[in-house]
């Protein structure tokens, strides 16, 4: 009922036939044939009378018509013209020429036979075979007649052959190898013997007219009858295309055809016209039927070649058109495409004939149990697992057709390698997609990143949430590519989900992993019986319609005795349907094994075939990744020219210099057993059936590096086009190469096609060159072309991009492994890195890699290539470009670092392939770990709480809990391996290594020797020891009993010598079986010889130090390393004499001198010497003992480290829990892996116009940094000893020439006095150097034009503003004249003010508050009024103007109110106003009514009135002008634009919520943070279109954006300064600018690789650099007076004010 309930749901059959594909219960009979993505037309031709039509087929019509099916569908399109290049005596292969043309039929998915009839057929040959008693009836007739020489000579070239149904007589097609040139005239003769006998006979009646026509040499008639009469005319019309040539009515010769081409002196057949009618009677109707009369042709003959190409194209290109629109639904979604070649992989691949019963009755078994593990199936390669694996599946599968099952069921299944995917990550996702559509779940949550994956399969196969029986069955997961180890193998599943998994059991490692997921539901599959062997022989030979001899069914018998792998049998069958019965025992051999079967197949092609093309054709096949296609086979072959002069001489001389087809296909015929068509990348493409022949193949023709090269080469040529197009490739002729090079080289168009990396110029329509991309990096590895890799893939960004865009940067990563040079890996590590974001949108791939890289570039040729091309990229697809390093960087020391703030009792262990890293929490029962080295996670483990000590190889954790136990667990799976007993005591020792772990306590007798891999306890002894040491080999183990020492060897643990310390031992270490050494209680460092032979020891002292922290011995054992609290000694092993170890840190290293070493250890192999000592990570080369390098990990000390034994890499552990990992390979690499300029937040953030430098400081304020732009590198830092407080803001004149910090006070009582009056430092940028420090300033500007600048310092402030005194102190910043001038009494600053200027005219202006002339003194806040205040600068004379707003504009009344001023162009200023009820009180209505007006200060006059301005709600203090003055944006992202006329004066941005919104380029557009400050992105303000969105690394805090309306600099929270410049039109001048920033320009004098200890002078620097303060010129004597009660009572009250409107007078800017 379920089930037909379903079936009424479904819209149609691709629904229906979606359903089945995926549920199973499927009718194999029923599966649709859906034809592969290939137009495969096979042309069918004569000889003689199409050789001009030929060569215009090849040049034009081929490549144009692959090129089109490529370009617009991704089909690839392949011709097989198998009469062009090959002699006439081939023809004697007809039945080969039917059996690929039926091919053709078979695959095609367009037209499939272009048939070209004319006058003569010069296609003969005599029979293949001949039935018996024809062939004695016609030997008879010719010896009745007298011809018995001729029946002889037929006899002579005719063996009968009694093993097939019947007995025939064949043709010894062996004897032309004899003699060649003999053969075609031999071939002439039989053909006219047997056509004019068979004439004969069947006029005496003799034979029929059926068995007549067998004689007759007609071959274009039997492919005529095949390709065309044969089939219905739906599909003629559909697959068919007809070319009618008429012959000369009067007999002329043709003049399309130059020359005869007949080979031999015999009579040619003539084709009959009533063929030629009767074809043309049945295409009709088919409008692809071309008729051209010669007489036309010759008149025409310069248009015929167009016309004839034009028509033939344009019915090819019609049909396949036709074809594709008429496409099976399955075939275009790659998803059930995929699943559907499973299917189809299924019904190909089934033996009734083997019976695996045993095999049947286990998974019958597993099917009906509730066990929660998968089921692995394991055997040898050839033993029959695939085989075993269809059958399983069918039988599931007609279970749930027939409904046999009691439930629900679904089968899933994957045969790895029969078809594209092959990589861990894609099986995964395509097996989770099917999972989750059977689930019902959404697809959308299937993640892509192949760690997600991993755990995202176990947690689908957990959950079982498919509503009934899930069977999933993946074949051969040994062949997926990638070093996956079975990882994502989930260890549990849910009771109604059933997993079986076939792996080779050759695969060691595998099998393991297997076994301990699978635990005791393992089956292991074996040869089968010899008899068995026998058995299916025969059945399989006899279904065959062969049989073979008694003498070689012997020979079959006695090889089954010796081999009976399946596989074996496969080949014996395939070996055997060749033997004749006349053959001689000797050439009817086979092997002993797989092996030297497939040795003596390849021995039987080289001779059939010969050696030299079928090792170039089998090394092309075998190189290949996945295979290649027939066409692309014969492209590929067309340039290669060693094999084209071989050729050459094997066939007929052609014009075109391309390798025939003929020689393919004929070999192709010979290997089509044991070689496969599978579908990758859409097209069909050809590989080997069975690994083993791909392993053969590889041992036999790819063993020379020089031909491995070279082929490997012509493949990469192939897809990088270098010989594609009109291009001509050069050869030298066998002539010229025996004339010693006395002449030139020829060269020759190959018509390949172009190898682009897409297809298609419309984005909706574009098709990705995914053949190229799956070989190009492979081959031009392979080939050793590491430049060209570089060049045109690896570093390249439009390879990337659409690498990207047609799969997902997970493949494109797949590209780079296994990197053979450091340029590429960098670029590699950058993509991961860059990986998230890109994932997220593809148009930040520029800027990812351009941030990142841009170090590289000083050093690296491609890497600055590529960041040329991501410059130019950004201009199209995200316009920011980076100045500088935004981003992490590769290839430095350091190579990532996370924060794990959250995580409790982290630990580092060693694991196979790196460091992994463990978090438990008290209170839970789970571990969550990392493997940092590659950044994975690994299954969490449910554990019990208590100390984790992991084996040396990092297999087991070791969890030693509370009640007395020691729980194993297998690091790989978290899986509870096995658990050991030991009385509970509180732990005083432990000593883990690979194998075993040693346990001492601090007052029961130990220790305990347990073997971990095996989890038995080896012995308790009764001693009372502290300090245990296990040797490197695992051979010896020592441990103490108060001061004596004893040594026993491992296993068996039998004590082979005793020593003695000077003192109770804390510490030991074992070197060998020979020595260990030891620290004493007294801090002695002892060295223990022992003397295993005469059981003597010798002690002697290495050294004494009251403060020994740690003894570490080196991994190779040469050296050990003694760490004391401030220092570090290093001593050889052999000679214990100390080593020369640096020893002498920097000023920088001791800043803190209660510091001391927390840990040090060795690289994995010896080299370095790694320590941490406070925040710093140390390196010392050993061999010279020099310290190499000194790298701080921030304000944090670090507590732990550890080295990898795996690979090059080191972990650390600040105190705060953030983890930094380190890459030892880069120690000697100047790259800085991140920017960072201060360890706290980015406070505020400006741009230094015209200096390429930019200004800030950080949160705790402590200086302020200059940062050059281009290279990111801090130039100056802006801090005195003199200077007292913090830094609050920044003041930066225009010019970019000088900076003001503003200190916040130190002095003041009050916190709230800070944000009142200030210490400003003058600084000036040019030199660096502080020009003039002024103590108690409340504001302070520069003017536009960069000339004065104006100090308002506060001479008395009190509580009542009345009483408030200030001086107005204005400096001329081009000379040493400044100028000193009181402020009007009773008046406040509401605002800050500005400076206007024109030339040598400057004025201040300000609004402030004030009182009338004439008020009386004690007059109340009500009683003020607002004015614009203007005073001239540099004029003692000069007075101040106090201007009312009706006297600017003279309709406006005393309700409306000044609230702020903006210096504008020209000696002019924006004022702006808002409108109140009562402009005596502050309102408490905060959206008022704004306007402005453009107020010439000099003149006195109004430019321009605004009436309405910005948004009523609008924050006047925050907001922005353009560059030009035009545009002002507030704080919401309102737009007010001086040029728009004041129609429509404000426009708004809609859904930005930015954050520090800026202007940018003249105010067409806003630049800002996102609401979530994560992101910078860039909006144009005519109609709000975002342009730009990259990300910020972790969150911005700060944003600004330079006078030159480009350069955007931000401020991060993790300390660091990211800087962009903004480019938005492709035309953009800017990009020169770019190019020429220093991070641009290439340096051949900078050195990458440390030299003469640079890079630790370096490391220094970096560290110091960040806090030596500047040395500063002497500056004007300003005298700092004290606070007096009034400041501070006014202080308190101005902070009161702040939170009212802007009429209050401090409101401090």
């Amino acid at each position: 009922m379920e089930e037909n309930c379903i079936k009424e749901t479904f819209d149609s059959e691709e629904d229906q036939l979606k359903h089945d594909l995926l549920h199973g219960g499927y009718n194999l009979n029923d599966l649709p044939k859906v034809p592969s993505n290939v137009v495969k037309l096979y042309v069918c031709a004569s000889r003689k009378d199409f050789e001009k039509e030929r060569d215009i087929l090849i040049k034009e019509v081929y490549p144009d018509l692959r090129q089109y099916c490529r370009d617009n569908y991704g089909v690839d399109f392949h011709a097989v013209d198998l009469r062009w290049g090959s002699r006439i005596e081939d023809d004697v292969f007809q039945p080969m020429f039917l059996r690929e043309l039926q091919r053709c039929q078979k695959v095609s998915m367009g037209p499939n036979i272009l048939c070209m009839l004319c006058e003569d057929e010069d296609v003969w040959y005599p029979p293949m075979e001949v039935e018996k008693d024809e062939y004695e009836t016609l030997l008879e007739f010719l010896a009745s007649c007298g011809f018995e020489d001729e029946a002889m000579f037929v006899d002579r070239y005719y063996k009968e052959d009694k093993n097939g149904p019947t007995s025939y007589y064949h043709l010894q097609v062996d004897l032309q190898q004899s003699d060649p040139e003999e053969w075609s005239s031999t071939l002439g003769i039989l053909q006219r013997i047997f056509l004019k006998a068979s004439e004969a006979c069947l006029q005496k009646g003799m034979i029929d007219t059926e068995t007549y026509m067998e004689f007759k040499p007609i071959g274009l008639e039997n492919e005529i009858e095949t390709g065309i009469m044969a089939i219905n005319r739906q599909l003629r019309d559909k697959n068919c295309i007809l070319f009618v040539k008429l012959p000369f009515q009067d007999g002329k010769e043709s003049p399309v055809n130059d020359s005869s081409s007949s080979c031999t002196g015999s009579s040619s057949g003539f084709l009959p016209n009533n063929l030629r009618e009767t074809v043309l009677e049945n295409m009709k109707t088919n409008k692809n039927v071309i008729i051209e009369s010669a007489e036309e042709i010759s008149c025409e003959k310069r248009d015929f070649c167009n016309t004839f190409a034009n028509k033939i194209y344009c019915s090819v290109k019609e049909i396949v058109d036709s074809s594709m629109r008429n496409q099976n639904p399955v075939k275009t979604d790659p998803f059930y495409n995929e699943v559907y070649n499973h299917w189809k992989f299924l019904l190909s691949s089934h033996c009734p004939f083997l019976e695996r019963d045993d095999l049947m009755s286990a998974t019958k078994d597993y099917f009906l149990s509730e066990t929660d593990r998968p089921f692995a199936i394991l055997g040898e390669a050839g033993v029959g697992k695939t085989s075993a694996i269809v059958k399983i599946i069918r039988d599931v599968n007609t279970a749930i057709y027939n409904k046999d099952l009691t439930m629900r069921t679904a089968i899933v299944f994957r045969f790895v390698g029969e078809t594209q995917i092959i990589t861990a990550r894609q099986f995964l996702f395509n097996i989770c997609r099917h999972i989750v559509i059977l689930m019902g779940k959404d697809e959308n949550e299937i993640p892509t990143d192949y760690k997600q994956l991993k755990y995202y399969f176990s947690e689908l196969l957990l959950s079982g949430e498919f509503g009934g029986m899930l069977i999933i069955l993946l074949d051969s997961v040994d062949l997926l590519q990638d070093n996956h180890n079975l990882e994502w193998l989930p260890i549990k599943i849910a009771v109604n989900v059933k997993l079986i998994v076939s792996c080779s059991s050759q695969r060691k490692t595998l099998c393991t992993h297997l076994q301990d997921r699978c635990k005791n539901s393992v089956h292991y599959i074996h040869s089968l019986d010899a008899s068995d062997c026998v058995r299916i022989f025969r059945a399989m030979l006899s279904s065959s319609w062969r049989s073979v001899t008694y003498e070689q069914m012997s020979v079959v018998k006695d090889a089954f005795q010796i081999c009976t792998l399946p596989l074996f049998l496969s080949m014996a069958i395939e070996e055997a349907k060749r033997w004749h019965s006349y053959d001689k025992l000797k050439f009817c051999v086979l092997g002993e094994n797989v092996k030297e079967n497939i040795t003596v197949f390849f021995n039987r092609i080289n001779k059939d075939h010969g050696r030299l093309f079928v090792s170039h054709f089998i090394g092309y096949l075998t190189a290949a990744k996945l295979g290649l296609s027939e066409s692309e086979l014969l492209d590929i072959m067309s340039i290669d020219e060693v094999l084209l002069e071989d050729v050459d001489m094997k066939c007929s001389e052609t014009s075109i210099r391309r390798m025939p087809s003929f020689l393919m296909v004929r070999l192709m015929h010979d290997l089509e057993p044991f070689i496969t068509e599978r579908e990758v990348d859409g097209i069909l493409v050809i590989s080997w059936k069975h690994k083993q022949f791909q392993d053969a193949a590889m041992d036999r023709y790819l063993k020379n590096e020089q031909l491995v090269k070279m082929l490997y080469s012509n493949i990469a040529d192939y897809f990088l086009g270098t010989w594609s197009g009109s291009k001509r490739k050069p050869y030298r002729s066998i002539e010229n190469r025996a004339l010693d090079n006395l002449q030139e080289d020829m060269d020759a168009c190959r018509y390949l096609c172009e190898q682009p990396n897409k297809f298609g110029n419309i984005e909706a329509t574009t098709t990705y060159n995914m053949r190229k991309f799956r070989h190009l990096t492979f081959s031009l590895r392979k080939s050793d072309r590491i430049e060209e890799l570089k060049e045109h893939a690896l570093c390249n960004l439009d390879y990337m991009l659409h690498r990207i865009k047609s799969s997902t940067i997970q493949e494109l990563l797949s590209d780079f492994d296994n990197a053979p040079d450091r340029e590429i890996r960098l670029v590699a590590d950058a993509l991961k890195m860059a990986a998230p974001t890109i994932e997220k949108s593809i148009k930040c791939l520029g800027v990812e890699l351009s941030g990142r890289l841009l170090q590289h570039a000083q050093f690296y040729k491609y890497i600055r290539e590529l960041v040329y091309c991501c410059d130019q990229f950004a201009q199209r697809n995200c316009p920011l470009v980076p100045n500088c390093q935004c981003y992490n960087t590769p290839g430095g020391v350091l190579q990532y670092k996370f924060n794990a703030e959250s995580a409790s009792n982290i630990s580092f262990h060693q694991s196979p392939i790196g460091i992994f890293l463990t978090a438990k929490t008290a209170g839970f029962h789970s571990l969550r770990a990392w493997e940092i080295s590659r950044g994975d996670p690994l299954p969490e483990i449910a554990m019990p709480f208590g100390q984790i000590h992991s084996t040396k190889d990092g297999n087991f954790l070791n969890v030693f809990c509370n009640d007395g136990t020691v729980k194993i667990f297998r690091s790989d799976c978290g899986e509870l391996y096995d658990s050991i007993d030991y009385k509970y005591d509180d732990i005083a020792k432990i000593c883990v290594s690979k194998k075993y772990l040693a346990l001492a306590l601090q007052r029961e007798p130990g220790p305990y020797i347990i073997n971990v891999a095996e989890a038995s306890l080896l012995h308790r002894f009764s001693y009372h020891s502290r300090t245990l040491a296990i040797n490197s080999k695992e051979t010896h183990f020592i441990c103490e009993s108060g001061t004596t020492i004893y040594l026993f060897d491992l296993p068996q643990l039998v004590r082979r010598c005793t020593g003695e310390a000077s003192d109770v031992p804390q510490q030991t270490v074992l070197w060998e079986d020979k020595k260990c050494f030891v620290v004493t209680k007294s801090k002695h460092v002892e060295s223990i010889t022992f003397d295993i032979v005469n059981k003597r020891y010798k002690r002697s002292n290495l050294m004494t130090d009251i403060d020994i922290r740690d003894m570490k011995l080196s991994n190779t054992g040469v050296a050990l390393v003694i760490m004391t609290g401030k220092s570090l000694r290093l001593f050889s092993t052999c000679t214990e004499k100390e080593k020369i170890l640096d020893n002498n840190l920097p000023a920088c290293c001791t800043t803190y001198p209660s510091s001391n070493y927390a840990s040090v250890t060795f690289s994995y192999d010896d080299k370095l010497l790694i320590a941490i000592r406070s925040s710093f990570l140390l390196i010392w080369k050993v061999e010279t003992g020099k310290l190499a390098r000194i790298l701080k990990t921030g304000q944090v000390a670090l507590s732990k480290l550890l080295t990898s034994l795996a690979n090059n890499t080191a972990a650390t552990l600040t105190e705060d829990n953030c983890v930094h990992v380190w890459d030892l390979n880069n120690v000697d690499s100047a790259i800085t892996h991140e920017n960072e300029i201060f360890p706290n937040a980015i406070r505020s953030v400006k741009c230094l116009h015209g200096r390429h430098q930019i200004v800030c400081f950080g949160s705790n304020g402590d200086d302020a940094k200059i940062v050059d732009s281009g290279s990111g590198h801090i130039c100056n830092i802006l801090r005195d000893n003199d200077d007292v407080g913090q830094v609050h803001e920044l003041v930066v004149s225009r010019d970019g020439s000088y900076i003001i910090t503003r200190l916040a006070t130190q002095t003041s009582k009050d916190e709230t006095f800070r944000n009142v009056l200030f210490d400003d430092v003058l600084w000036d940028v040019r030199s660096g150097n502080k020009i003039r420090h002024v103590f108690d300033s409340r504001f302070v500007a520069f003017s536009q034009n960069c000339k004065t600048l104006i100090f308002v310092t506060s001479v008395n402030i009190s509580e009542n503003w009345m009483n408030n005194v200030y001086n107005l102190e204005t400096t001329a910043l081009d000379s040493d004249f400044n100028f000193l001038c009181e402020f009007p009494e009773r008046t406040e600053f509401l605002t800050t003010p500005c400076v206007v200027s024109e030339d040598e005219f400057s004025y201040m202006v300000g609004i402030v508050k004030t009182c009338e002339p004439d008020s009386p003194e004690k007059e109340t806040e009500n009683d003020s009024v607002t004015r614009l205040l203007i005073r001239g600068l540099f004029s003692p004379s000069a007075s101040y103007r106090m201007i009312k707003i009706k006297d600017i504009v003279s309709n406006l009344d005393e309700n409306s109110i000044f609230i702020d001023a903006f210096p504008f162009q020209e000696c002019s200023c924006l004022v702006v106003y808002e409108t109140r009820a009562n402009p005596k009180t502050s309102s408490a209505v905060k959206s008022l009514q704004k306007g402005a007006v453009l107020y010439n200060v000099e003149k006195e006059e109004c430019l321009r009135h605004f009436t309405s301005f910005l948004e009523p709600a609008t924050d006047i203090s925050l907001i922005s002008f353009s560059s030009n003055k035009q545009v002002i944006l507030d704080s919401q992202g309102t737009v007010f634009s001086i040029e728009s006329d004041y129609k429509v004066p404000n426009t708004r941005i809609k859904s930005m919520n930015l954050k520090f919104p800026c202007l940018a380029l003249k105010g067409q557009y806003i630049v800002g943070l996102s609401k979530d400050f994560s992101e910078i992105q860039v909006y144009r303000v005519s109609d709000g279109f975002q342009n730009a969105k990259i990300p910020v690394h972790g969150r911005g805090s700060c944003l600004s954006v330079g006078y030159d309306d480009r350069t955007i600099a931000v401020g991060c929270e993790d300390g660091r300064v990211m800087i962009w410049t903004l480019i938005l039109h492709l035309s953009d001048p800017m990009i020169e600018v770019i190019s020429k920033l220093p991070s641009r320009i290439h340096s051949p004098h900078k050195v990458e690789e440390n030299q003469n200890g640079a890079l630790l002078e370096s490391d220094i620097d970096y560290i110091t650099s960040r806090s030596v303060p500047n040395k500063t010129v002497p500056s004007p004597a300003d005298v700092r007076r004290p606070p007096s009660h009034q400041t501070v009572s006014t202080a308190v009250y101005l902070t009161q004010q702040s939170s009212l409107g802007r009429e209050t007078p401090c409101n401090i800017q």
